[in-house]
């Protein structure tokens, strides 16, 4: 129904106030969903808590501190810290502020209101779209309406990203909301400086929210680094507003922390936090998974699932391959003169980054750590090809059907938690069960929709209309 919906409203003069009207009356049916899928909630709840209630430091302090509360019960990670930063502890704790005179014992004002703000920033996010979309077009280059609406309302009622916000309320969608904000500050005006700095305080933001942000800041330093070498304007410094952005950078977010770190005790949650050796729903985990298999079913004595030896070895290899493929991609950004010379440019490779990053560089692995790709790709799908092209460096055709299915395969991840494929095994691999496969089905899916182009693609129009700039600014000085 989703993608009919699509197909059939293309067509239509529906505008942005049709989108957010309706994502809204989708959103709160969602909001209306009596269960959850990931207890996460829960523990946004608990770390809540924590601070407002108990004042103790949600960064460090243990679940099992408040064992006597009425959350701890729903939790899983009972013995992990806040792997958030202090921006969701700010947002986290205003919530629960708020909810206090609604009574203590009683859990769901809080899950409600958890709900409505990811409603909330799914909506700004929209917005944000539409309006980073209608301004790249008119700068850069061919003006569609009709891509402008279909991206937009994809991501709008995209059933991945609605399930996320306001049924599991997961904070992705207050990162994405962050690093949409980052873009719209890149965006063209007369006061670019003041721009690049609102843009650095959103990444800022987004990355004290959840660490997996700072991903996106070598790429974001080189763009701003390109910028300012472009401007060719004669400095003491050579690029000093690209390190003074920098130290900014760090500087902040050291500030932010600061008042967490306990003595060194923040640090803990790389010791305890599962991410750091543990395989779930990616290539690794089934791989890992199915190697103890196929040993024990040629008479090798049976190992964990959980923390064996192969598990470990598909781990590192999964995010040595990662860092390879990141460590390329940022050397081909500083060294290739074509790349990173425009905005839509830069957010394809915030885009193919993030999409690295899904696909083998968590091999802890969640359907909500995609809400960022979904936000960054409707942007390239409206600004240019559909093909994830990076300077002739790489190219992914990725077609607009292919992250309909990958919306799907992450949605449907669930599925294999039921009762069935976990308590039942595939005949002939010992010890694989059928939820064993959530890893291979969740990326394989797909490819089955990916477009190989045997005929090299047009340039994008943001490329073609960059190459005419650059020829005028080439004729203007000669003729100067």
């Amino acid at each position: 129904m989703y993608v009919f919906a699509l197909r059939r409203l293309s067509q239509s003069s529906i505008g942005y106030r049709y989108i957010l009207y309706s994502t809204f009356l989708l959103g709160l049916l969602c909001i209306l969903v009596p269960v959850v899928t990931s207890p996460d909630i829960f523990s946004y709840i608990s770390y809540a808590r924590i601070g407002v209630i108990y004042h103790l430091n949600p960064l460090t302090t243990l679940p099992t501190t408040i064992s006597s509360d009425p959350v701890f019960v729903h939790l899983y990670w009972k013995n992990q810290p806040s792997a958030y930063g202090p921006t969701w502890v700010a947002i986290s704790s205003l919530l629960q502020w708020f909810t206090l005179p609604l009574g203590v014992q009683s859990l769901l004002p809080m899950v409600l209101a958890l709900r409505v703000f990811g409603l909330f920033t799914h909506l700004c996010s929209t917005l944000l779209i539409w309006s980073i979309v209608g301004q790249l077009q008119q700068r850069y280059g061919h003006v569609s309406a009709q891509k402008r609406l279909v991206a937009t309302l994809a991501f709008a009622w995209n059933p991945l990203l609605l399930f996320e916000a306001c049924v599991n309320a997961h904070n992705d969608s207050a990162l994405l909301l962050f690093i949409l904000l980052a873009i719209q500050f890149l965006l063209p005006a007369s006061h670019r400086w003041r721009g690049n700095i609102l843009a650095t305080l959103m990444l800022v933001l987004a990355t004290c929210l959840k660490l997996n942000a700072v991903l996106l800041m070598p790429l974001f330093f080189i763009f701003i680094w390109k910028q300012e070498h472009r401007e060719n304007v004669p400095v003491k410094v050579p690029f000093a507003k690209t390190f003074t952005l920098l130290l900014a950078y760090a500087g902040t977010i050291i500030l932010l922390y600061a008042p967490f770190w306990q003595n060194g005790q923040l640090l803990r949650l790389f010791q305890t936090n599962p991410t750091t050796s543990r395989n779930i729903n990616t290539l690794a985990e089934f791989l890992g998974r199915l190697y103890n298999s196929i040993t024990e079913r040629l008479g090798y004595l049976p190992v964990p699932q959980n923390g064996s030896p192969a598990e470990g070895v598909a781990h590192t290899a999964s995010i040595a391959l990662f860092v390879m493929l990141y460590a390329l991609l940022c050397w081909q950004a500083i060294v290739s003169k074509q790349s990173l010379k425009t905005l839509p440019d830069f957010i394809r490779w915030l885009a193919l980054a993030w999409l690295l990053y899904c696909v083998c560089g968590t091999p802890w692995f969640w359907p909500w750590y995609t809400v960022t790709f979904f936000g960054l790709y409707a942007l390239v799908n409206a600004t240019g090809e559909d093909d994830l092209l990076v300077s002739g460096f790489l190219r992914l055709p990725l077609a607009p059907f292919a992250t309909y299915l990958l919306a799907f395969s992450m949605l449907s991840i669930y599925c294999f938690y039921a009762w069935a494929p976990q308590n039942s095994f595939i005949p002939g691999l010992p010890g694989f069960q059928w939820t064993d496969l959530r890893g291979l089905w969740a990326w394989v899916i797909p490819l089955l929709a990916l477009r190989w182009p045997l005929a090299p693609m047009p340039r994008p129009h943001y490329q073609r209309a960059v190459i005419r700039e650059t020829q005028g600014e080439s004729i203007a000085s000669k003729a100067e």
